[in-house]
């Protein structure tokens, strides 16, 4: 049996994901329908990673808010949060350093990792950590 202060403390929870989860779909909304109305295209590089990133962490956020009560669920959300916060966090420093070990010279070399390879990891693993928790779950 699942004591009432811990049950209240899930629904505040997931109250608060959902808030967040609005906030960040609105976000990646806003990212989304400020550069697709513009005429060229040659920025989409660096907005396209983070607009994916806040929109899977949104999807996430969601996730815990309709389906946290449930065990299994929670297990799954925190496996793909785990995961998506690894591969980022690789990608992430490995966009950041690396620019700086190839070229030490240039000053713009650590944004690779934090608007394109940070992000985009960020995207890969939680994808992998989904897959990964759907094939373990009977």
């Amino acid at each position: 049996m699942v004591s009432p202060t811990t049950s209240k403390l899930v629904a505040l929870s997931r109250l608060a994901a959902a808030v967040i989860g609005l906030v960040l779909s609105a976000a990646a909304g806003w990212i989304c329908t400020q550069n697709l109305g513009r005429f060229a295209w040659d920025g989409w590089v660096f907005w396209l990673p983070v607009t994916l990133a806040l929109a899977v962490s949104a999807g996430l956020c969601w996730w815990f808010a309709l389906r946290g009560d449930r065990t299994r669920s929670r297990d799954a959300i925190g496996m793909t949060w785990a995961a998506g916060l690894l591969v980022g966090s690789v990608g992430f420093v490995l966009g950041f350093v690396g620019p700086l070990v190839v070229t030490p010279s240039s000053n713009l070399g650590p944004l690779l990792g934090i608007l394109i390879t940070g992000p985009l990891g960020f995207v890969a693993g939680a994808l992998g950590g989904f897959a990964w928790s759907a094939r373990r779950s009977p």
